[in-house]
């Protein structure tokens, strides 16, 4: 389950790729419909490209850890790049990190990394997305796998402020 929930856009690419290429050469191969087949395929990259999710700039998962419960709350985000619910909530994460941006630290973490194995495994995250919330002290307030409530973490932030 976990490899196909880590890898459901790769996987859901792939089936519509098949079935593009089963539809423009079941009637044979030609050059115009080859292609049309090769735009489909880079236009596909190229939008994966634009709008994958980003794994936040660090590396260690000592480090990731050591940002939890120093003064600041911290929105972590288990995700993978190849997952769809994650690419479909990063402009929700993205809005929320632009709007508490003096206030909270967004951390994002592909668990296809080896930190993000590690650090999934710790926080016991076996599907993506997963959020954990944590207060200023590194309490954990809430987890919400699969989407993410931003009303919950306004109604926190706005008691926290």
């Amino acid at each position: 389950m976990q490899l196909i929930n880590h890898n459901s856009l790769l996987l859901f690419g792939l089936i519509v790729f098949a079935a593009l290429a089963y539809v423009l050469l079941r009637k044979g191969v030609q050059r115009n419909r080859l292609l049309v087949l090769g735009a489909a395929l880079l236009v596909m990259l190229a939008a994966w490209f634009a709008i994958r999710p980003q794994a936040t700039p660090i590396k260690d998962a000592a480090n990731i850890r050591a940002r939890i419960g120093v003064g600041a709350p911290v929105l972590l985000e288990l995700q993978s790049p190849y997952c769809i619910a994650c690419t479909a909530l990063r402009p929700t994460v993205d809005a929320i990190e632009r709007e508490y941006a003096n206030d909270i630290w967004v951390i994002r973490v592909n668990i296809q990394s080896p930190a993000g194995r590690q650090l999934a495994q710790e926080f016991g995250s076996f599907f993506t997305p997963t959020f954990i919330f944590f207060d200023g002290q590194g309490v954990e307030q809430w987890r919400s796998v699969g989407s993410i409530d931003r009303e919950q973490i306004e109604r926190f932030m706005t008691g926290y402020r």
